[in-house]
């Protein structure tokens, strides 16, 4: 069957995070975790206004406190007589701890494991920016895996941070949020590809 694309994996699993913490040296406790995400909201708008200001978004009206904001791209047409592909929509919370809600799961998955969501990352820059962003901010949370078919069976490859360059090009941001000393062990591990990357035999989630 050959290589598979690579896929965005979503994994509010606490064992997995604290995995990845230990792997790649960046403890998180539950009340930094909070501070973080809290500080990057500013950050986290500024990409929301982008996709709104340059790609044509649209937010979506909200009276629910749990979310920070829900955006929505038009649905593209085509110039035959098919029907519209379907909008493409970006929830995000107002703390990070909604990620970890169970009876939120579903609606994590339905944002990042969205064939629109995976394809988008590539081609709009602020899609792909938070996307990275999360990366830093929740490590193991949403995974970049790349399953390949070998002759033992599948092997999967997996991701848990941005690539450096991206890291280093926003630093200021980044040490705005998470401190000078934080930011050089997130750029550290970014960097270091025996850490940043995990492989394993099976496909992800089993």
């Amino acid at each position: 069957m050959g290589d598979r694309p690579v896929q965005v994996y979503y994994s509010p699993d606490v064992r997995n995070l604290d995995e990845w913490a230990t792997r790649l040296n960046l403890p998180l406790s539950v009340d930094s975790l909070g501070a973080h995400y809290a500080r990057a909201h500013r950050w986290l708008n500024s990409l929301k206004a982008q996709l709104i200001q340059n790609h044509a978004w649209k937010e979506l009206p909200s009276t629910d406190p749990r979310i920070l904001y829900t955006i929505e791209a038009e649905p593209l047409r085509p110039s035959t007589a098919l029907p519209c592909s379907p909008s493409m929509s970006i929830t995000l919370p107002s703390h990070a701890s909604s990620f970890f809600s169970p009876e939120r799961r579903v609606q994590w998955q339905m944002v990042f494991h969205s064939a629109l969501f995976q394809g988008s990352r590539h081609t709009i820059q602020p899609v792909g920016s938070l996307l990275n962003l999360l990366q830093c901010l929740i490590p193991g949370m949403l995974l970049l895996a790349k399953e390949e078919d070998k002759p033992e069976g599948v092997w999967t490859t997996t991701r848990a941070l941005p690539p450096p360059d991206w890291v280093n090009a926003h630093q200021s941001m980044l040490v705005e949020i998470f401190g000078s000393s934080h930011y050089k062990k997130l750029f550290k591990a970014a960097s270091d590809n025996r850490i940043a990357f995990k492989v394993n035999r099976g496909v992800i989630g089993e």
